[in-house]
């Protein structure tokens, strides 16, 4: 469908979409992803299917929930309503990777802690 559209705001449509879902739980599914769905219809088709539901927002009426990792953690630049940011790493990421460039063009890094040294045989020159 594209973008982050809400299904089943029109309930005439909600008759296809429990068809739909039915179908993929007919159709042996070990499970059916409920994405971007109004909680009456995530819970009524929940209660109709004999496979677990995830919801991707879709409530918490639904069996299990997923989240996509680089939303949940701060990563992407634009998240949809139902996503919960519980870490904002972009932020960390970005102050790291700043840091490593200046001591790079700095050349502080690598010091000689994070260096290689020789063999003591050709060091000592055996």
């Amino acid at each position: 469908m594209g973008g982050f559209k809400v299904q089943g705001r029109d309930e005439p449509r909600w008759p296809e979409l429990e068809e739909d879902a039915a179908a993929v739980a007919d159709a042996g599914s070990f499970g059916v992803v409920l994405e971007g769905m109004i909680e009456p219809l995530a819970a009524r088709i929940t209660s109709q299917i004999a496979i677990p539901t995830v919801g991707i927002g879709a409530s918490n009426a639904c069996d299990g929930q997923i989240l996509v990792l680089e939303d949940m953690l701060g990563l992407s630049p634009r998240v949809p309503k139902s996503v919960k940011t519980y870490s904002r790493l972009a932020d960390a990421i970005d102050s790291a990777l700043g840091d490593y460039a200046q001591e790079v063009r700095a050349r502080t890094f690598p010091a000689s802690e994070y260096v290689y040294g020789m063999p003591k045989k050709v060091a000592s020159g055996e």
